[in-house]
């Protein structure tokens, strides 16, 4: 029982890691239109995530991961909701979140790169890999974003972040950094497969945010 438990809350986070790594689109314009275009795909991930607990988690499980997901839809609804003010500060840094994003392709191939290692190795090691490649991953494109937007668009990408991947992967991924990463990921730089991966998680991921070598 203590193994299926761990797999479900390692299967959840990589759920939700994936549509997190895509938020905030590329071309990214600050719209109305284009928010009411994410707000859908939020919803529909939203009613996924909910299709994927039902049939594959415990009600324990389902609660426990509803308790991390907490807030969730009050950002999502205030983020959905025209004249707010998340969404009104997501329009004044739209357009650089998303230059910004275009600046870090060396992030998303390390990220993929790692991804492609998860399916292959032993399953105590997951969700330390997992936790430690978005850890790399959202630090990566923080410095990016900070140096070329400034504080405040960090700020708003990270609640935004978590309308997709809710405080999942800052709850269970708070631990897994410095050493306890050490020797777990491919040394920045490694070059992914990509579609060549025998990967199916580095290929899911490869259809959210496209080839961008």
């Amino acid at each position: 029982m203590r193994l299926r438990a761990k797999n479900v809350v390692f299967e959840s986070l990589i759920f939700t890691l994936q549509p997190a790594f895509a938020n905030n689109p590329s071309d990214a314009t600050g719209t109305d239109e284009e928010i009411e275009r994410q707000c859908g795909f939020i919803r529909e991930a939203e009613e996924c995530h909910k299709n994927f607990t039902t049939q594959c988690a415990t009600e324990s499980q389902r609660e426990l991961i509803e308790f991390l997901g907490s807030g969730v839809k009050k950002v999502a609804d205030e983020f959905c909701t025209a004249g707010t003010k998340l969404r009104e500060d997501y329009k004044k840094h739209a357009k650089c979140v998303s230059e910004s994003r275009k600046d870090s392709k060396t992030c998303t191939k390390d990220l993929k790169a790692a991804l492609e290692i998860i399916s292959d190795i032993q399953w105590d090691k997951r969700i330390a890999t997992s936790c430690c490649a978005f850890k790399r991953f959202e630090d990566c494109v923080t410095t990016n974003l900070r140096t070329k937007c400034g504080d405040e668009a960090v700020e708003i990408s990270r609640k935004l972040v978590r309308l997709a991947a809710s405080r999942l992967p800052e709850i269970v991924c708070q631990s897994y950094k410095g050493d306890k990463c050490a020797g777990l990921l491919p040394p920045s730089g490694t070059a992914p497969t990509g579609a060549k991966s025998n990967s199916i998680l580095s290929r899911v991921f490869l259809t959210f945010v496209g080839n961008q070598d």
